[in-house]
């Protein structure tokens, strides 16, 4: 009887084993877009926004990209708009080379109460984006550290971004 009891016992262990290893190895929805940035479904769960900050100057881009996190997804060229708690900023469309007449994939904006990366809770709202999306602000931070670093000199975004003297930039154009 007690061999018994002991065979169940360990095949209910390896049954257990076998679901926490499954479990793990079961694929998990993208948590951070192409950049790095935090993902916030848009377009009914039909493409993302990917968001990366820049906790040093307070500025932020937002990429729309396709499902698959590797296509751009131009959408609607009209601002979008970021929150936190009672703060908020708009993002204005900073289109592309490849983005289709009246339509954005790169959204830019800069708020000081972004600085120093503290905000962890946010909102996006949009007539590009649709409804009111709330998301949690983790990757951002870091990915935006990375993204504004690899630009250099900001990629002439924003005033005081060499913008007018290396003949346009995102916000020249």
């Amino acid at each position: 009887m007690k061999t018994l009891v002991a065979a169940a016992m360990l095949a209910g262990l390896i049954m257990v084993a076998g679901c926490s290893k499954t479990q793990q190895q079961s694929p998990q929805p993208a948590s951070a877009g192409p950049n790095g940035g935090d993902l916030v479904s848009i377009k009914g769960g039909t493409a993302y926004a990917e968001l990366v900050s820049n906790a040093d100057t307070g500025e932020l881009i937002v990429h729309t990209v396709d499902k698959d996190l590797k296509t751009s997804r131009p959408i609607e060229m009209e601002p979008i708009t970021v929150g936190s708690s009672g703060n908020s900023v708009e993002l204005t469309p900073q289109p592309t080379d490849t983005d289709p007449s009246g339509t954005s994939s790169r959204f830019y904006g800069q708020a000081d109460w972004m600085r120093g990366g503290s905000v962890r809770h946010g909102w996006m709202q949009g007539r590009g984006t649709g409804d009111k999306q709330e998301f949690e602000w983790q990757r951002g931070w870091e990915a935006g550290r990375m993204h504004w670093k690899a630009m250099g000199s900001h990629g002439g975004m924003g005033p005081g971004h060499d913008s007018e003297r290396e003949g346009g930039g995102m916000m020249g154009r």
